[in-house]
């Protein structure tokens, strides 16, 4: 779990491996202890996007401002997904970001956030 410079702990720490990054995406693979609700899948996008490769910011605390567009596409019925999470836009410490969730290759969910970089 190295990949990810976040302070959440389990059970809140969703986040399990990073699969693939770059400069403006990740995909990351995010487990729960049960099957989550929507807010819990959003919670994991957001920490999904640390896995974005950014020397800039690196280790800098963010916090989730806005969510745009979030909608829920089927009833997640697992407790593993895969979370797909693309840099938008860029601004100083803000970042605007949009996800999408996958459950066995099938979209669960989507929508977008922004993040203020501490």
């Amino acid at each position: 779990m190295d990949d990810f410079s976040i302070p959440h702990l389990p059970p809140i720490r969703f986040v399990k491996s990073l699969l693939k990054a770059d400069e403006t995406t990740a995909s990351v693979k995010v487990g729960f202890d049960e099957v989550p609700t929507l807010g819990m899948l959003i919670e994991a996008a957001a920490q999904s996007s640390s896995g974005i490769k950014d020397s800039e910011n690196n280790g800098k605390m963010g916090f989730v401002i806005t969510l745009k567009n979030i909608k829920l596409l089927e009833e997640a019925t697992q407790k593993e997904f895969i979370v797909n999470v693309e840099l938008v836009h860029k601004l100083d410490n803000f970042k605007s970001l949009s996800f999408e969730i996958l459950q066995n290759g099938t979209k669960v969910a989507i929508g977008g956030f922004s993040i203020a970089l501490q």
